[in-house]
């Protein structure tokens, strides 16, 4: 099982986890991290079986997702 954590791509932001949430489950881009390279990714990129966490609130929050 592996875990990531990414961020808003874009300049984005997110006030809740709920929002957040929204955003990934459909497919919005999020910065990857060190594993990705840093890539633009979104939910269909995500290996089945990971966990997630999604900064948000100026990235001092993170709501975690299981994909």
């Amino acid at each position: 099982m592996a875990y990531y954590e990414l961020v808003p791509a874009y300049g984005r932001d997110y006030k809740t986890a709920e929002e957040v949430k929204a955003a990934f489950a459909v497919g919005a881009d999020f910065e990857g991290d060190y594993q990705m390279g840093f890539k633009l990714v979104n939910k269909q990129q995500i290996p089945k079986g990971s966990t997630v966490n999604l900064r948000y609130q100026k990235l001092t929050q993170i709501a975690q997702v299981k994909v």
